[in-house]
């Protein structure tokens, strides 16, 4: 009998333990330890059926100890409910990849040269102004149209002064045209001179040779022969075209009017220069370019002729034995 009344009390106290566990909102691991102190595995049993039944006993006690106004039984309820947890929100599918592809091409953005060329700054720290580049563009195209206009008036003028620079055109006699008659006057003047002026007409056709890289047009020229300051005739050419770097044929008309003075002259002074003589022959012809627009330009001709008289009776056409000219070009 002394035996069982340890067990007996020992249930009574738990039995009677039990309504005050569930009243009370720590109750459950108080009578949890007294059971297990006790050792009574019938009284865990029913106090684990107890926990079952009544699923809803925390806000029951809640409510108890509310009611009660005990700050202690709020306290310790506060202490038994679990600690918030914090879920990480993970973004979707859509949200990742629209996030990974505006991270690509913010990459690739910052990666590319022209990203690169576009957030470049100048070396000063000065922001680029589009009014600012859109003049640096104009500048830089006026400097380049004056770079191409020099370049162009250079190797125009290159041009102009290779290809139209003057070169002295080359003439020579081929045929001196001397009617019957004419070279009988112009026997008798020299050899014979009387008391009247003898009138004397040369033909003469001249091979003309145009060295420069323009042709041009010539008009009639009038040419005048002097020898020892007199007067000793008057040339006329014809109007004639001269093709650029070519032969053409000129044809000039002489007229000598030889005076009893100027032939009683000749006489003294000829023989004793084995009738040779020497002549200056100047004048000018207007000639027109119409390579050039129709360039209406003004020759000067000035010669030193080298002539055999006795030639005249014999060979005519080797009447002229040299020249030497020099020739003017004007506007």
């Amino acid at each position: 009998a002394q035996v069982h009344r340890p067990n007996t009390l020992s249930l009574r106290l738990t039995t009677a333990s039990l309504p005050t566990a569930m009243a009370s909102p720590r109750s459950e691991p108080k009578n949890a330890e007294a059971a297990a102190a006790t050792g009574s595995a019938e009284a865990m049993h029913d106090l684990e059926a107890a926990a079952m039944a009544s699923p809803r006993s925390e806000p029951k006690n809640g409510e108890a100890a509310a009611a009660v106004g005990s700050a202690k039984a709020m306290h310790d309820l506060e202490a038994q409910k679990p600690p918030p947890t914090t879920v990480e929100s993970k973004p979707s599918a859509d949200e990742s990849s629209s996030g990974d592809s505006s991270n690509d091409s913010y990459g690739d953005s910052r990666d590319s040269p022209d990203a690169d060329e576009s957030n470049e700054k100048p070396e000063d720290g000065s922001v680029s102004d589009p009014k600012t580049v859109t003049k640096r563009s104009w500048r830089n195209r006026r400097n380049m149209c004056r770079l191409s206009c020099c370049s162009f008036a250079f190797i125009l003028s290159t041009l102009l002064v290779v290809f139209l620079r003057p070169h002295e055109p080359q003439w020579e006699v081929q045929k001196l045209i001397i009617p019957p008659a004419a070279l009988n006057n112009c026997i008798q003047a020299i050899m014979n001179p009387s008391g009247e002026s003898i009138k004397v007409d040369i033909d003469a056709l001249v091979d003309f040779s145009n060295p420069n890289y323009v042709g041009a047009e010539a008009d009639a020229g009038h040419l005048v022969v002097t020898w020892e300051g007199y007067e000793l005739a008057s040339v006329t050419t014809e109007r004639g075209w001269a093709a650029a770097r070519s032969h053409s044929q000129v044809t000039a008309h002489s007229t000598s009017i030889i005076t009893p003075e100027l032939g009683n002259l000749l006489m003294e002074t000829l023989p004793g220069r084995n009738y040779l003589m020497q002549v200056h022959v100047k004048g000018e012809l207007d000639a027109t370019v119409k390579s050039l627009f129709g360039l209406k330009v003004k020759v000067g001709l000035d010669c030193v002729v080298d002539a055999s008289v006795l030639l005249i009776m014999s060979d005519p056409d080797k009447l002229v034995t040299g020249h030497k000219c020099t020739y003017d070009v004007s506007l």
